[in-house]
């Protein structure tokens, strides 16, 4: 079962709902013969401001800075695909490896970083800009990543958001959300 896939990120720390549906894709991922780990979930903003200085020094990979990443939410995760069925991971970082995860997170009404340049990378849909993360930093600074959550449950439960998100919505209405 694709949970394997996910052992290496603390699933509590991400918004369940996200876990669900990408438990999904990934299944659906491996059922059409490609395999991708989850290696990041839930990143503090310490964590966050650490990825982005080594991003900035040309010392990592693509990294926003803290507060304007999903992740710092638990609305994201990054994915390697396993290139090859030795034991353990085999890191496959070529873009097309990608292609599969990005179709199935696009079917299931997720985000798929490919479309800006992140090609491991899926998260929540209507947080992906720093204008439309803000409002979420805001509410971790006062309250706690609890409180987003409980503010996308809400957000959820609207005509709005159902109409605005029809495949999530669906695919979550089938998973019993």
């Amino acid at each position: 079962m694709a949970r394997v896939n996910f052992k290496r990120v603390d699933l509590d720390r991400v918004y369940l709902p996200l876990v669900a549906v990408a438990l999904q894709v990934v299944a659906r991922c491996e059922a059409r013969g490609v395999s991708y780990v989850a290696t990041y979930g839930f990143r503090s903003l310490e964590e966050q401001a650490e990825l982005r200085c080594l991003f900035l020094s040309g010392k990592g990979g693509k990294a926003s800075a803290a507060g304007l990443s999903a992740h710092n939410y638990g609305l994201a995760f990054d994915f390697v695909c396993d290139g090859d069925a030795k034991p353990g991971v085999q890191p496959d970082w070529r873009l097309p490896a990608y292609r599969v995860l990005g179709e199935e997170s696009t079917k299931a009404g997720l985000v798929w970083g490919g479309r800006f340049g992140d090609a491991p990378h899926v998260q929540w849909p209507a947080y992906v800009s720093a204008l439309q993360l803000t409002p979420l930093r805001t509410l971790v600074e006062s309250s706690s990543v609890a409180a987003v959550w409980a503010r996308l449950d809400e957000e959820r439960k609207s005509p709005q958001w159902r109409a605005a998100n029809p495949k999530l919505s669906a695919e979550l209405e089938r998973l019993g959300f």
